[in-house]
């Protein structure tokens, strides 16, 4: 089960047995029925979620709506960033869109592993810009692009994720209203 991420890992650098092992008997495997919520507002963020199988999505509260901010498909990473790091608690929520296979990683053991295993630092920065580029990838779409152009970016660039989440998500994420994705929908496929 833990292939997939060594395969992930040593795609951005090759680690060694020691590491590993660490790293496997660290990390809990969870299975999760369909909306699950791994992270509520006002927790903190213990841990860094893997997704093994499956999709989490990450939303807010704003005037009584959710507002998807993020979603992690497989071999992707979920975390409230500003909880997990800052150590106290956050604003969002993680749940599961459909079933999934989730990898948890504490933060304490996280930090252990930069101490024992430099190498690893440069793993842990590599994932980290990998964020922030999909972080900063959302802010110009929301910023730079009208509404049609957003979902057919999302469509060119996360086409698994049209066919496995609820449209009201999706609309939320691109910063519309679902009577908006309707038309653009309707739009292009006449």
């Amino acid at each position: 089960m833990l292939d997939f991420l060594f395969a992930f890992i040593e795609n951005i650098r090759p680690i060694n047995d020691e590491v590993k092992e660490y790293i496997s008997q660290n990390l809990e495997l969870v299975e999760v029925p369909k909306n699950h919520c791994f992270l509520r507002d006002g927790d903190r963020c213990d841990h860094v979620y893997i997704v093994v199988k499956g999709i989490l999505r990450m939303y807010y509260i704003k005037d009584g709506e959710e507002v998807c901010s993020r979603f992690a498909e497989e071999g992707q990473l979920c975390l409230s960033v500003n909880s997990f790091f800052s150590r106290v608690p956050g604003y969002e929520f993680i749940e599961s869109v459909e079933p999934a296979i989730v990898a948890k990683f504490h933060h304490d053991k996280l930090h252990e592993l930069y101490s024992r295993f430099e190498e690893y630092n440069y793993i842990g920065r590599v994932v980290v810009q990998q964020y922030f580029i999909r972080s900063e990838e959302r802010l110009y779409l929301l910023r730079k692009q009208n509404a049609e152009e957003r979902y057919l970016y999302f469509c060119e660039h996360y086409p698994q994720i049209i066919q496995r989440v609820q449209l009201k998500y999706i609309a939320t994420y691109l910063n519309m209203t679902m009577e908006t994705l309707s038309r653009i929908r309707r739009k292009i496929s006449q």
